[in-house]
């Protein structure tokens, strides 16, 4: 299994909160059609305004298969002054207790 994660810097809080509306639903959809897909991780900091995403996919192949689109996304969300880094991992061990959606 690999890992994708992406750091979004600097956004504003109501950015983050209509980010995460906007998404809710849709998200789970995109992963689900994008072939390799095992899941995403959210994270967000509402006072520093980073938000960090986590894609998890089955193999570095499929993480890799899905760069382009990732880019697009990226690009579609930051704004001017709002950067985004992103690094790639091997996942060593994940143990998840419960699966599914919060909030």
């Amino acid at each position: 299994m690999h890992a994708r994660m992406t750091r979004y810097e600097g956004a504003a809080p109501e950015a983050i909160d209509e980010t995460l509306q906007t998404k809710k639903g849709v998200l789970p959809t995109e992963f689900g059609q994008t072939e390799g897909t095992q899941g995403a991780v959210f994270l967000i900091d509402r006072q520093s305004g980073t938000v960090v995403i986590i894609s998890l996919w089955h193999d570095e192949e499929a993480m890799r298969a899905s760069e382009d689109d990732a880019t697009r996304v990226r690009e579609e969300v930051t704004g001017s002054g709002e950067p985004a880094s992103v690094e790639r991992y091997e996942v060593a061990l994940l143990r998840v207790e419960h699966a599914g959606e919060i909030g």
